[in-house]
């Protein structure tokens, strides 16, 4: 879903090309407008207090997320490379041991920081436009979680040969799994399509009955 455009389910894009250039207020030959539909010197909000009041708090919260997505992520990828290992302990003869890779922790949480940007991006196109409205708040809210799965996901099938051009079982430097995770965060929806994909191929396409 990314907002995913904040028009439907399409794929991302970063701004709406649809729309009929304006004469001035845009860049030479981009064809994109930059004046939100706005008169020269319309600076008031659009926005009623309590809208306004919603979208604040939105805001702060996608900025919290984003920043401790941030942390959590940077602590991880500096110990990318080890495991947590420990032991569940049921009873004297009845225990299970985990082994928990602290990769795959990083994955998802740079994973959420492209998830985050990415919802960030389209609240602010969102509430500059006009089209912002509560009911995409919970698209917004579960994207980043969303682009952390999606990075989980896809960073494992690469590692498994399953799609790109890795050989199985090769490993990457921290910071190209870093890269990667947050592209495909800010990326989920087209990832999206690159998984259903990948799924046809491994099970077969499920005909509809």
């Amino acid at each position: 879903m990314n907002d995913l455009s904040e028009t439907g389910l399409g794929g991302a894009t970063d701004s709406p090309e649809s729309e009929e250039p304006h004469p001035g207020d845009q860049f030479p030959d981009s064809g994109k407008r930059f004046d939100d539909n706005r008169e020269p010197g319309e600076w008031q909000t659009r926005y009623p207090p309590e809208a306004r009041r919603c979208i604040t708090n939105e805001a702060w919260v996608l900025a919290c997320t984003l920043v401790i997505s941030l942390i959590v992520g940077g602590l991880l990828l500096s110990v990318v490379d080890e495991s947590l290992k420990y032991t569940i302990q049921f009873s004297s003869t009845n225990a299970i041991s985990v082994n928990v890779q602290i990769r795959i922790l990083a994955i998802f949480a740079v994973g959420c920081v492209g998830g985050t940007t990415f919802s960030i991006k389209w609240l602010v196109h969102a509430v500059a436009k006009r089209k912002w409205h509560l009911d995409r708040r919970y698209w917004r809210f579960f994207v980043p979680a969303i682009g952390g799965v999606y990075a989980c996901v896809v960073l494992t099938l690469a590692e498994g040969g399953l799609v790109g051009a890795q050989t199985a079982g090769q490993t990457r430097s921290a910071a190209l799994t870093a890269a990667l995770a947050f592209l495909v965060g800010y990326f989920s929806d087209g990832v999206s399509g690159l998984l259903s994909n990948v799924a046809n191929a491994v099970f077969g396409t499920l005909e509809k009955k």
